[in-house]
């Protein structure tokens, strides 16, 4: 009910339509990123208008009784209906199977459990909201553009833009980590292991995360390479793992 709710609320808005120019610049019509819908008229002119100017289609108002939000949406008796990661996992397993983000749906909820949850609302951003927005919209037209975004990593839309990144993950590991504590053949290996990893936050000490390996793989492990790098390493060493 609560995910078929979400469902409803999202593609009656999109319609045949997906979320055009939402930050990857692959509207539909002719691909364009200005805004258009493709046909020669604009959203504004659809009475549809873009969140940022570039095209990007309003969500639902996510209000809920009392005025409040924060990863909530309102159904029509008024109840609230909270976002949460089965009504994500069991969508993404069956809309983006082809993807192989997930090695199963237990994977899924681990990966899931780790991310803020955000607000129906979000369609950009590191959050469960955004994730499970574009799962949704995936799960009935261009999964190609859209299951990308819901992916732990976000696909550069379901992310910050200031999030820990593998370039400086994989440069702190490689220079600290060498000989038989090393994990990767080289830089392009470990680049492509962490590329579909959750980016998580710079804070971050533990957790399956960049961050936290980002961490452990810079100034502790110059001082203790061999406590540190397994931490760093892509099996996390039981500390940049899930709970």
């Amino acid at each position: 009910m609560r995910s078929n709710l979400l469902k409803m609320m999202w593609v009656s808005m999109l319609g045949s339509v997906a979320c055009a120019g939402d930050g990857s610049g692959d509207a539909p019509g002719d691909g364009s990123d200005d805004g258009s819908s493709g046909g020669g008229t604009t959203m504004a002119e659809q009475g549809t208008a873009g969140d940022d100017g570039a095209g990007t289609l309003d969500p639902p108002d996510p209000t809920i009784a009392d005025g409040s939000s924060g990863g909530m949406a309102g159904d029509d008796t008024g109840a609230p209906v909270e976002l949460q990661c089965a009504d994500y996992c069991s969508t993404y397993m069956e809309a983006c199977a082809d993807f192989g983000a997930y090695a199963n749906e237990q994977d899924c909820m681990d990966n899931c459990a780790q991310w803020p949850i955000g607000d129906v609302a979000d369609t950009a951003g590191d959050s469960l909201g955004c994730r499970l927005y574009h799962v949704t919209v995936a799960s009935t037209t261009e999964p190609d553009l859209h299951c990308p975004h819901a992916a732990p990593n976000g696909g550069g839309v379901c992310a910050e833009a200031d999030a820990p990144s593998c370039a400086d993950y994989c440069d702190a590991y490689l220079q600290h980590c060498t000989g038989d504590l090393g994990a990767y053949a080289d830089l392009d290996d470990c680049m492509a292991q962490c590329e579909p990893w959750y980016q998580g936050t710079t804070a971050d000490t533990a957790g399956n995360t960049v961050g936290c390996r980002t961490y452990h793989g810079g100034a502790p492990a110059t001082g203790d390479p061999q406590l540190h790098c397994p931490h760093a390493g892509p099996g996390g060493g039981g500390v940049c793992a899930f709970e």
